[in-house]
């Protein structure tokens, strides 16, 4: 929960400051946690407007975002 509400006071402030909050993905742990405490946290902000967001997937592996290993494809089903 505490990552999650730093993300989006981050977003806000970025939003605030500059109309766009660019984030870095990574996979393992951390899509079920997001996916968990982000919504949430984004109910509590609302100036972090995930519409302003740019997000980049972190992934050292090149593989199309079916494949199970896919940190893109993961944040999409999770």
């Amino acid at each position: 929960a505490a990552l999650a509400r730093l993300v989006t006071e981050a977003a806000a402030e970025a939003v605030t400051s500059g109309g766009r909050f660019a984030l870095g993905l990574s996979g393992g742990s951390l899509v079920t946690l997001l996916a968990r405490e982000l919504p949430p946290a984004l109910r509590a902000a609302p100036g972090a407007d995930p519409s302003r967001w740019l997000l980049a997937f972190c992934d050292e592996r090149l593989v199309p975002l079916e494949h199970p290993e896919s940190t893109g494809g993961a944040y999409r089903v999770s």
